[in-house]
């Protein structure tokens, strides 16, 4: 079966093959035209000129000398029309936009379907008579011209108001645009295609050079009223002829949308003529059609990868092929996939600039920018910029190394001279930019020149480059230098996302060559034997809607301006038109919905199935992963197990034995106590840009550790007097700054200075600080007997092996007064002092006291180390809950009675405790999942258990 194009070539040829360089093809789009010269130099035999190969944009500008400039350079003119109409309601340019582009593509339309513009933004809310003043409507489009503005009479909202305001200034605004456009030369798609039908048509173009040659309209189907004037009249002077593209399924047929505009100009007193009197019947001819259904689209790509490869196998020839992309963002997965299986394809269409990896990059530097505050960065912004894709390409061990240092040191704000050494583009990165465009560009630059970074990521750069070469140029001009520089950033952020999702990076390569992949406009005019349709789904093929504007669908409808009814037509027919030649079909959509709910097949395949008649092969690809039931996961004690749970009472880990923080870890969850001490698998590492509770607390531990350690060294006694707090608010100050410098990593040349988070932590610490001291110098005198102290350990018998276990941790105080012996723990926050007995501290599955378990722990510690001394242990707390009360007593509470002295219970204590160390070693026992979902909101390894 001929191609459309063999078939025009043909025709072409034997009607001028005397001279075919007297001969002008207009195509729809570039492409036919690359198609068209293969098939035409295959008819001829011997060396001529080429006929000249146009599209009808390039056929129109040779009427013109006016230069059209590209969207943003249009939008920023109308931006400047819009300020001169608007004195004292301007707003910045990156707001005015979005609106502006849809402004732009409204005027576009106007003037493409030549609606008279100062009718079109007429208010009528006040035209009574409104037959006598719109004539050429028909009464249909009257009455929705009626029916939309009779709505304005009734009382009118605080947005009818707003679209009265609008709409009565979009006429000047339209009036001054195009003038100030003229002005300069430059015009706009629209508004040429408009002047060239009027010049046309009026005889003020001479058209005398055109009588030499003969042109043909080929593959056109939605022609704009400008559109049909020009080629109307061109056929009309005798110069033109038009070949139309279509079959007698859709064409014959009234209820076929696809067929909508070509029965109009088959019904056309000039255009009609040029139609040919036998219609083909491709679409009806034999066919292998097969209807695809997968789970999602990235079951449509793993499907499709599948045939290919089959049909690849069964001498499929792949320039006989092409895979049309319905949806635009499915184009990278879709390489990926089929690059294994596909020696050569080749990609012809526009990818969106923002699902792009540099995209996301652009956004991630002017957000780092936002973040500099004195030569330094916000670690969060770092973090992604170091680990986007093509700043690792450059250097990866380099960001890992930079990353793993930042988070070491706990640097919520990372200095720029750290940041920037030892790779070229981390120095353009790291720096605080003066103008944005101009950074941007040094990084994009740079990146060019990477090696690591494949050909495609290079197109995406380049592509990006010259979109900023053109930001960089335009943007000056509507910059206001009297805004601050975040203010400067973010609206620069603003226009950017908005221009980006606009924009097209477009794949252009060599057509004759492999598979072809386009997207749906891209495959006018062109025929495959196989073809492959993917995303033929509701909302996607055809699109859910039309792109914003201002002009209401009922005035649209009125003045006969494309509706979402015509854009579902041409859609229709670019569907049949991809089919009606093909041989071997495959249609794919997604079986199941998303949140959008885009699990609906297109009305199109609806058609297909139903009305067609054609025979459809149906193949439904099911998920073969099911999801199941989660099993909780248990952790048998095999040979392996219990030799890592034997290392805890070996080596280094003996010497400091297993802490009251472990054993607290299996009581909530045996899981995770395993996970953490068993197998020792350790929590991802991060940066705490919130103040940190365990930064805190270090801080407090140390502050509270050093302040008393050099009383003691002083004195060279353990007892303090009330007379060592005289000088207390300045040692704390020193200790503070000593603490910060050392969990912060900071310089100790270096005088310490504070800001964000860490004055908070630094006015806290002090307020705990100076309160304990309060308390400490009304209780002195005293005696230390231990300060962080790790040394003390406590060997427990149990039956299983090891046959003991060694019990430690690090004792935050514990002093002597008077034959009472207080072990303090300091708590930043507000654990709870009272328990309801020893039993209730082993609870598994119920709320219970652990820093009571932790502290009693601590005394039989003390106590087993003591020497056997006979005195009143008193275990408790100094926190939040305590530490200011003004009747602070220091104790833990049973059953909210003060704990006076805490050896009756150690004995009980320690039984409990020998149970549970018992358990831990028991080889029959398996490490489990806790029930209690409340302890598993914070752990670190929920994800492991699908939490």
């Amino acid at each position: 079966m001929k191609a459309f194009l063999q078939e025009l070539a043909e025709e072409i040829y034997r009607a001028h093959a005397d001279d075919l360089s007297q001969v002008t093809v207009v195509f729809p789009n570039r492409r036919a035209a690359l198609y068209f010269r293969k098939y035409l130099g295959d008819i001829i035999t011997q060396p001529v000129f080429s006929p000249q190969l146009l599209t009808f944009e390039d056929f129109v500008s040779e009427f013109s000398d006016q230069r059209i400039p590209d969207k943003l350079e249009l939008v920023m003119h109308l931006f400047r029309c819009y300020n001169e109409l608007m004195v004292t309601e301007t707003e910045p340019f990156d707001q005015f936009f979005m609106w502006g582009e849809m402004l732009l593509r409204d005027f576009d339309e106007v003037d493409r379907y030549m609606v008279d513009a100062k009718v079109l933004f007429a208010d009528l809310r006040h035209l009574k008579e409104l037959d006598s003043g719109l004539d050429y409507l028909s009464d249909e489009q009257k009455k929705y011209l009626k029916d939309f503005w009779s709505d304005f009479d009734v009382e009118q909202s605080a947005n009818k108001r707003k679209f009265i305001e609008v709409w009565q200034k979009l006429y000047p605004l339209y009036k001054r645009f195009n003038d100030q456009l003229l002005s300069e030369g430059l015009t706009y798609e629209g508004h040429l295609h408009r002047r060239i039908a009027e010049e046309l048509t009026s005889g003020k173009i001479k058209i005398q050079s055109l009588k030499e040659r003969k042109c043909w309209f080929a593959g056109f189907n939605a022609l704009t009223t400008a559109e049909e004037k020009i080629i109307s009249y061109l056929i009309e002077q005798g110069i033109a002829t038009a070949h139309w593209d279509t079959d007698q399924y859709y064409i014959n047929d009234g209820r076929q949308e696809a067929g909508h505009f070509l029965r109009q100009y088959k019904q056309h007193a000039v255009l009609g003529k040029t139609f040919s009197a036998d219609t083909s019947n491709h679409l009806k001819s034999k066919k292998n059609i097969e209807l695809l259904s997968a789970a999602q689209p990235m079951g449509q790509v793993k499907l499709l990868s599948q045939i290919l490869e089959h049909e690849l196998k069964n001498e499929m020839i792949p320039e006989e092929s092409v895979i049309i992309l319905a949806d635009e963002k499915m184009l990278m997965p879709v390489l990926h996939s089929i690059s294994p299986v596909v020696n050569k394809f080749n990609v012809t269409m526009g990818f969106p600039l923002a699902s792009s990896p540099v995209f996301n990059l652009v956004e991630l530097l002017v957000e780092l920018q936002f973040t500099v505050r004195k030569g330094c960065f916000n670690f969060a912004s770092v973090q992604s910029v170091l680990l986007h894709p093509y700043i690792v390409a450059a250097d990866a061990a380099v960001s890992q190394s930079k990353l793993k240092e930042m988070v070491q040191h706990n640097w919520v704000s990372v200095p720029a001279n750290f940041l920037a050494k030892e790779v070229l583009l981390h120095s353009l990165i790291f720096k605080e930019s003066l103008k944005i465009t101009e950074y941007i560009l040094a990084i994009l630059n740079q990146l060019m020149s990477q090696t690591s970074l494949d050909d495609l990521d290079k197109e995406y750069i380049f592509k990006s480059i010259q979109l900023f070469n053109r930001l960089d140029a335009l943007v000056v001009h509507v910059t206001n230098d009297e805004t601050s520089r975040v203010s400067q950033l973010k609206s620069f952020l603003r226009l950017f996302r908005q221009y980006a999702r606009g924009e097209k990076i477009p794949f252009v390569g060599e057509p004759l060559k492999g598979i072809q992949v386009m997207g749906v406009l891209e495959s006018r005019n062109l025929d495959f034997k196989n073809v492959f349709i993917l995303s033929l789904n509701e909302g996607i093929f055809p699109s859910a809607g039309r792109q914003g504007s201002y002009i209401p669908y009922s005035i649209r409808k009125a003045y006969g301006l494309p509706t979402p009814d015509h854009q579902g037509s041409i859609y229709a027919y670019l569907f049949y038109r991809s089919l009606q030649r093909a041989q071997n079909i495959f249609l794919f959509y997604n079986s199941e919905p998303d949140v959008l709910g885009q699990g609906e097949m297109s009305r199109y395949l609806q058609q297909l199935i139903y009305e067609s008649g054609l025979p459809i092969k149906k193949n439904v690809l099911h998920n073969v992963a099911q999801p199941r039931a989660i099993e909780k996961i248990k952790i048998q004690k095999d040979e392996e197990v219990l030799r890592q749970l034997a290392q805890l009472n070996e080596g280094g880990r003996r010497s400091k034995g297993i802490t009251p923080s472990a054993l607290n870890t299996y009581l909530d969850c045996s899981l995770k106590f395993y996970f953490q001490y068993v197998a020792r698998i350790r929590e991802s590492q991060k940066v705490q840009e919130e103040i940190d509770p365990r930064i805190l607390g270090n801080i407090l531990h140390l502050v509270m550790e050093k302040f008393y350690k050099a009383i003691m060294e002083k004195k060279r006694s353990n007892t303090i007097d009330a007379s060592d707090f005289d000088a207390s608010d300045e040692q704390i100050k020193h200790w503070i700054d000593q603490a910060f410098i050392k969990n912060y990593y900071l310089d100790p040349k270096l005088e310490v200075t504070y800001e964000g988070q860490r004055v908070v932590v630094r006015e806290v610490v002090k307020k705990f600080a100076k309160r304990i001291t309060e308390l400490d110098k009304e209780y002195a005198p005293f005696t230390i007997k231990a300060i962080e102290q790790n040394g003390w350990l406590y060997n427990v018998k149990i039956n299983c092996a090891p046959g003991f276990v060694v019990l430690g941790g690090t004792i935050d105080r514990v002093d002597l007064k008077e034959g009472r012996v207080r072990v303090i723990d300091y708590k930043t926050g507000r654990d709870e002092l009272d328990f309801k007995g020893v039993n209730s501290l082993f609870f598994k599955e119920a709320k219970r006291n652990k820093a009571a378990f932790q502290t009693l722990l601590y005394a039989l510690i003390y106590k087993a180390n003591s020497l056997g001394e006979e005195q009143k242990i008193i275990p408790g707390l100094i926190n939040r809950n305590n530490l200011f009360d003004d009747t602070f007593q220091f104790g833990l509470k049973l059953d909210k009675i003060i704990l006076d002295d805490a050896t009756p219970l150690l004995g009980e204590f320690e039984n409990h405790l020998c149970e549970l160390l018992e358990e831990i070693f028991n080889p029959e026992l398996e490490f489990v999942q806790t029930e209690r979902t409340e302890t598993c909101k914070l752990c670190p390894y929920k994800e492991i258990c699908y939490k």
